[in-house]
């Protein structure tokens, strides 16, 4: 587990909860349908690179690349949707923040986790949203 290191305890202040799109079929019909496949993954976002509103002839988007970290364990795959509640972990009960996942990558300790125990796997995040 990632943090055993008890100077890192608590570091998961977030939880996610993750959607992913799976088969599903329909008689003679197959598609897709995203669904819930992970609930409450306690995680950190801990670097946010916000950008400012863009103006456009259409309408007005802000969009931000942030990066969260998570637990070795949890599987999380390219293009998963992320509702991220900051401060989750804590209790906080207010609105998750929804990002798209890029490929993790995980950062494995040279000998097996066992000395500093921070073991934990990176996500970079895009969001995108119109400002109505």
């Amino acid at each position: 587990m990632l943090f055993d290191n008890p100077v890192f305890e608590g570091w998961y202040t977030d939880s996610m909860d993750v959607y992913r799109n799976v088969d599903v079929s329909s008689g003679n019909l197959n598609g897709k349908e995203r669904r819930l496949v992970l609930e409450k993954v306690p995680c950190r976002i801990y670097s946010v690179k916000k950008n400012g509103p863009r103006i456009r002839q259409t309408a007005a988007m802000t969009d931000s690349v942030d990066k969260l970290a998570c637990d070795l364990s949890v599987e999380i795959k390219a293009g998963d949707e992320l509702h991220v509640v900051r401060g989750g972990m804590l209790g906080v009960q207010g609105d998750p923040e929804r990002y798209f996942a890029d490929r993790p990558h995980p950062y494995y300790d040279p000998v097996g986790g066992v000395l500093s125990g921070l073991e934990h796997q990176e996500v970079a995040l895009l969001t995108e949203e119109i400002i109505s």
